[in-house]
C-alpha cells in the first residue's frame, strides 16, 4: 500500500499457481476485450492481507473478491502468481499479467508506466490503541509509531516527539502489543490484520490539517495494461458498477474495513 513501493524494478517471487474455475461454454462475457492469455484473465497477485492474499487455492482478499467477480462476469478463468510490489507493477508493463493487486496507491510514479484503474476505495489512515484513541490531540504525548514510507511519516514526526518508523505493519503491531508504544499509526486495512484478536481498537483518525493524509486518504487502484485500452475501459466501467451496487462497501465490510472507504471522491494521484 506504501508510497515507496511505487518501482518497477525487482523480481517476481513466484509462489505458487492459482486457476479458478473455467467459464462455462454457454457464457456470454460482459465486455469485450483481449487478455494475456485467451480466455483466462492473468492476475500478479501480492500477499498483502486484507487486500489481496492467496486462500485456498484461489484469490482473495477485497481487490480478489472484486477481480474474481470480474473474471466470472466476463467469461475468464483466473489465474495467478505471487509476486513483490515492485514485481507486479513489473509484470503488468512488461504484459506478463493483465492486472495487478494488492491495494496499490495511485502513485504519479506508477502511472508514467502502467495504466490506474479508476480509484476502487481508501486506505485510511487508523491509530491503534488500547483505549480506543482516534484524534490528534488525544495522541499528543504519547509513544506513537508507524511504518516507514508511507504518506504521513513526515506529518507525525514533526507533530509527535520521539515517535518510530519501522519496516512492516507486523513490526509495528507487535511493538504496540509489547506496550513499547502506546499508538500504532497505520492503514486501516493492515491495522485491523495485525492486532486481530488482541485488546486494542482501531479507529479512522480524524480529520486535521496537521496530518494531510487525514483530509486527503490515499486511493487505491488495479494495475493495468496501458496498451490494452478495452481492457481498462472494462475494468473501469465495473468498478463503477461495483461501488453503485454496493459490492465494493460489501468487500470491505467482509475484510473488517469501513464501507465507507469506497467513498473515493476526485480521482487524484500522489506526485
Amino acid at each position: 500500500m506504501k508510497q515507496w513501493s511505487q518501482g518497477v524494478a525487482g523480481l517476481a517471487v513466484v509462489i505458487g499457481l492459482g486457476v479458478g474455475t473455467a467459464a462455462a461454454q454457454d457464457c456470454t462475457p460482459k465486455h469485450q476485450f483481449e487478455t494475456v492469455e485467451s480466455g483466462k484473465l492473468t492476475v500478479a497477485l501480492t500477499n498483502t492481507a486484507p487486500y489481496s492474499l492467496e486462500k485456498d487455492g484461489a484469490i482473495a482478499g477485497i481487490d480478489g473478491e472484486l477481480v474474481q467477480q470480474f473474471a466470472k462476469e466476463n467469461c475468464l478463468e483466473t489465474t495467478y502468481e505471487i509476486f513483490t510490489y515492485p514485481g507486479a507493477v513489473s509484470a503488468v508493463q512488461t504484459r506478463r499479467a493483465d492486472i495487478a493487486l494488492g491495494g496499490f496507491y495511485r502513485t504519479a510514479a506508477r502511472e508514467k508506466v502502467v495504466a490506474l484503474s479508476t480509484p476502487v476505495y481508501l486506505d485510511q489512515l487508523s491509530v491503534a490503541s488500547a483505549e480506543g484513541l482516534d484524534t490528534v490531540d488525544a495522541i499528543m504525548g504519547k509513544k506513537v509509531g508507524t511504518v516507514e514510507g508511507y504518506l504521513w511519516v513526515s506529518d507525525m514526526e514533526k507533530l509527535f516527539e520521539g515517535s518510530q518508523t519501522y519496516p512492516s505493519s507486523l513490526n509495528l503491531a507487535q511493538d504496540l502489543q509489547a506496550k513499547r508504544i502506546d499508538v500504532a499509526l497505520d492503514g486501516f486495512g493492515s491495522a485491523v490484520v495485525q492486532n486481530e484478536g488482541k485488546d486494542f481498537k482501531v479507529k479512522v483518525l480524524k480529520q486535521d490539517p496537521r496530518i494531510s493524509a487525514t483530509l486527503n486518504p490515499s486511493q487505491t487502484s488495479f494495475l493495468l495494461d496501458k496498451s490494452n485500452t478495452a481492457f481498462v475501459d472494462a475494468v473501469n466501467a465495473s468498478i463503477e458498477t461495483y461501488r453503485k451496487d454496493g459490492a465494493i462497501a460489501e468487500a470491505l465490510k467482509k475484510y473488517g474495513l469501513d464501507p465507507s472507504a469506497a467513498e473515493v471522491g476526485e480521482s487524484r494521484v500522489i506526485q
